[in-house]
C-alpha cells in the first residue's frame, strides 16, 4: 500500500502537483457483502499514519467505502433543496429567464457536477436526484405540486434531459473525446477497438470491445465497461461522426426521442 502512494505521489509530481500530507484521506474499498471487514484501519503516507474513513471527500465529491454514492446524493440533494427553496420566495418577483440562470447555477450545476461517476447507482437514488429536477422544473413553470402535468413534457419544453441522460451524455461525449482526439489519455487507454476475430459488417462500425465483469456495481460501472456498453448502442452514423459539436447535437436529440 505504502508503495502504490509513493507511486501516486510521483505522479502528481511528474504532473505538477504536490500531495499534502496533512490534509490525505484514506479509504478502502469494498463490497457491502463482504463478511470479514478489512483489518486496515490506517496507512502510511510518507511518514505519517491516516486512519481510513468509511467516506472520503475527493474534489467536492463524496465517496463511500461500497461505492453507493449514498453521501453524494444525499448531499446533492440538501444543498439543492436550499437553493430551491430560496429562489421559490422570490419567483414571483424575477423573470422566467432569470429563474432559469439562478437554476443552472445554483442547482443544476450541482447535479451535473461528476454525474459520470454516478452511473449505475441504485434507482432510488435516481429518483431522489430526479425529483429535485421535477422540483426546479416546478419552480421555473410556477407549477403547483397538486396540477397534474406530465413532467415528462415540461422538461422536453425546458429542454432539459432526465437526470439519468444527463449521465450518460456526459459518458459518451467522454468516449467520443478518448476515441478521436486520445484525450484524456488515461481514459483512451481503457478503451479498445472491437476487432472480429473474421470478416463481419461490424469490423467498419466502430465498435468498441466491452471487457468482462463479475461485480454489478464495481465492473459495470466502471469507465472501461459503461463507456463501450453505451457507445456501441449508438446509431453508427453517430458513432462515425468525428465532430464534437455536430456529435453532441445528434446525441441530444437522440437522447430526448428514447
Amino acid at each position: 500500500m505504502e508503495a502504490c502512494v509513493q507511486d501516486a505521489k510521483a505522479w502528481l509530481c511528474d504532473n505538477g502537483l504536490v500531495m499534502n500530507n496533512n490534509k490525505s484521506q484514506a479509504i478502502v474499498i469494498h463490497s457491502s457483502s463482504l463478511r470479514t471487514p478489512t483489518s486496515l484501519t490506517r496507512v502510511n503516507i510518507c511518514g505519517q499514519l491516516v486512519k481510513t474513513s468509511p467516506v472520503i471527500r475527493d474534489l467536492g465529491f463524496n465517496v463511500d467505502a461500497n461505492l453507493t454514492m449514498t453521501s453524494q446524493v444525499a448531499n446533492v440533494c440538501r444543498s439543492a433543496y436550499y437553493h430551491l427553496s430560496r429562489i421559490a420566495k422570490i419567483r414571483d418577483s424575477i423573470s422566467t429567464t432569470v429563474c432559469k440562470s439562478l437554476i443552472h447555477g445554483l442547482v443544476t450545476s450541482r447535479l451535473d457536477y461528476g454525474n459520470a461517476i454516478l452511473h449505475g447507482i441504485s434507482d432510488r437514488h435516481m429518483h431522489r436526484l430526479e425529483m429535485v429536477q421535477r422540483s426546479a422544473a416546478r419552480i421555473v413553470r410556477q407549477i403547483r405540486r397538486g396540477d397534474r402535468q406530465s413532467m415528462t413534457t415540461i422538461l422536453r419544453q425546458l429542454h432539459w434531459l432526465l437526470v439519468r441522460k444527463r449521465i450518460d451524455f456526459k459518458l459518451l461525449v467522454l468516449v467520443h473525446r478518448a476515441i478521436y482526439n486520445g484525450t484524456p489519455e488515461y481514459l483512451a487507454t481503457l478503451l479498445r477497438r472491437h476487432t472480429p476475430p473474421r470478416s463481419l459488417r461490424s469490423a467498419g462500425g466502430l465498435l468498441l470491445e466491452v471487457p468482462r465483469v463479475n461485480l454489478e456495481r464495481f465492473g459495470r460501472r466502471a469507465f472501461a465497461c459503461a463507456g463501450p456498453t453505451l457507445w456501441n448502442k449508438l446509431p453508427r452514423n453517430i458513432r462515425e461522426n468525428s465532430n464534437i459539436t455536430q456529435f453532441k447535437k445528434q446525441l441530444k436529440t437522440l437522447l430526448f426521442s428514447t
